[in-house]
């Protein structure tokens, strides 16, 4: 399913500030619910600002957060549902699926846990912070079709950023005693720093922004278009028809959803790089229309001039 374009453009400092365009889902618009489970100990919280997403798995010794909102304020808030599920529950672990802030900002919140990322997530995450806040300065208020308020961006503005405590390369485990939660990197894509955030004896994963349900891929100032395909094809090589596969931001969706949705970014990535092959400049890349193209081409840009820097010599 493809989010529709919105009757306008986003107000402020949207989710990735360059190019984004949010609407909701078909299903209408998203409400604060708290966790819900959608695989044997696995919850997903579905949170209005920025239509993020958050995870959570359990465990016999501890439990997994994957992804902790846009701020230290929603951090806590996100927390405070953590507890209502149990005041037992502590979360020893937090995973950032990748550096934007909507999906780290709010790390400090879990001051307990360890927080896990990539390593590319370690190396960028200061630059990126400030870069992010430095929008929101820029323009402090409210943007309702993005579902965050003045005070939201404020919230955003005042959170000190906490960095990973353990990044890794390839893969890493996080052992909860009775079952464990495996990240594993496959590649650029969305970002330089996208993982999979995987629950083995569930048949669950956590995409975080690689798969978007809510509306179209993100294609930002910081995506590889080229890479992403490759690197969706590795992660869902590893899922089967019963998985669960949790977006960074919609509702849960099955694997067919997301193999469509990489059909779709595969399709931008052959039309960029049939463009730069053929002899086009870019300022027709980013002009002409293409029927090739799944999304609109004003919701392209980034992707466009991405790829023209990336086959720049020109991809064979």
């Amino acid at each position: 399913m493809t989010a529709q374009p919105p009757t306008r453009p986003p107000k402020g400092p949207s989710k990735r500030p360059q190019t984004r365009h949010r609407t909701r889902s078909s299903t209408g618009p998203s409400v604060a619910r708290g966790f819900v489970e959608v695989a044997d100990r696995v919850f997903v919280a579905r949170y209005p600002a920025w239509d993020v997403n958050v995870g959570l798995v359990l465990g016999r010794d501890g439990a997994v957060v994957i992804d902790t909102r846009s701020s230290d304020a929603q951090g806590r808030h996100a927390l405070d549902d953590v507890r209502r599920l149990g005041r037992d529950i502590t979360v020893t672990h937090v995973v950032n699926t990748h550096v934007h802030f909507d999906h780290t900002f709010g790390n400090a919140a879990f001051d307990t846990a360890t927080v896990h990322a990539h390593d590319n997530v370690g190396r960028t995450i200061a630059a990126d912070a400030e870069r992010v806040k430095a929008l929101f300065r820029a323009d402090p208020g409210a943007a309702p079709e993005l579902g965050y308020t003045a005070q939201d961006a404020a919230d955003v503005l005042a959170t000190v950023v906490r960095a990973p405590d353990r990044t890794f390369g390839s893969n890493a485990t996080i052992d909860l005693g009775d079952r464990v939660v495996t990240m594993t990197y496959a590649g650029r894509g969305h970002t330089d720093g996208d993982i999979a955030v995987v629950v083995p004896d569930t048949d669950a994963v956590f995409l975080g922004d690689l798969i978007e349900e809510s509306a179209h891929p993100s294609f930002g100032g910081d995506c590889w278009p080229f890479d992403w395909p490759d690197t969706l094809t590795s992660h869902l090589y590893q899922t089967s028809d019963r998985t669960v596969v949790i977006p960074g931001h919609g509702r849960p969706v099955d694997t067919a959803f997301a193999e469509a949705q990489r059909d779709d970014i595969a399709a931008v990535a052959s039309v960029i790089r049939a463009r730069r092959l053929g002899g086009h400049t870019l300022e027709d890349a980013l002009r002409e229309p293409d029927d090739r193209l799944p999304y609109p081409l004003e919701w392209l840009g980034s992707a466009i001039r991405r790829g023209w820097e990336q086959a720049n010599p020109p991809v064979a």
